[in-house]
């Protein structure tokens, strides 16, 4: 019986196969946040929450009325909707290789779908990404992503999330010293105090690549719900 605000909440990451950290990080809360939920939550979180999860009902979650997921969360009035399935326990980081996202994680089921609207017709998926490491994209925002299944069609220049058997990550893309490899940079061009790149270059051999996105762009959810896109 979901009796308290917790519980609720706890019952809308199983039904959108969210884990407690994914959610924690995506909305801005420390960790172990909902596990520390004891009197409900305050109007500032619950702001963040219903803005980054905008399907989530609020009478629900406060009071248990009603239904978990409101029917339709998209705002393409009058246009074709453009739904681009949302993987939310799946994400990316931009960092170094020493905080790599979890590639554990699979795009098995889609936890959710954006409405883009006229926007990233061709995306495929859009997951999760944190740190700083690329200038371009705020941390916490979702990647609007293309599957490229070609190796050889990989545009140097381009940004593109780079998954193997060991980390997924967030990269500008070029050429590398041959053709079995490429090298990955960082826009984030910050140094430690002896001129050293904080966010090196690094070479990714093509072979250890088990999956490549090209970015497309990135959204952003603002207070309230509204969703605002970024083309690359």
């Amino acid at each position: 019986m979901e009796n308290t605000v917790k519980d609720r909440l706890i019952s809308f990451l199983k039904e959108k196969k969210i884990s407690q950290s994914a959610f924690e990080r995506a909305v801005g809360l420390s960790n172990g946040y909902v596990n520390n939920i004891s009197k409900g939550i305050g109007a500032e979180k619950l702001q963040k929450i219903i803005g980054t999860y905008p399907e989530l009902s609020q009478g629900w979650l406060l009071t248990g009325s009603g239904e978990m997921l409101i029917a339709d969360t998209g705002s393409n009035e009058g246009g074709k909707k453009n739904l681009i399935p949302l993987y939310d326990n799946v994400s990316t980081i931009g960092g170094n290789l020493s905080r790599a996202a979890d590639v554990d994680t699979s795009y098995s089921k889609p936890t959710g779908y954006i409405d883009t609207g006229d926007w990233f017709r061709e995306a495929t998926a859009a997951i999760r990404h944190y740190e700083d490491s690329m200038d371009e994209y705020p941390t916490g925002c979702i990647l609007a992503l293309k599957e490229i299944r070609d190796r050889n069609l990989i545009v140097p220049g381009r940004d593109y999330v780079i998954e193997t058997d060991e980390y997924r990550v967030t990269k500008r893309i070029q050429l590398g010293k041959d053709n079995d490899h490429l090298t990955a940079y960082s826009t984030n061009q910050d140094t430690y105090a002896d001129g050293r790149l904080i966010h090196e270059p690094f070479t990714i051999p093509k072979q250890a690549i088990r999956r490549i996105l090209l970015v497309l762009g990135y959204v952003v959810k603002k207070n309230g719900g509204t969703m605002v896109y970024n083309n690359r």
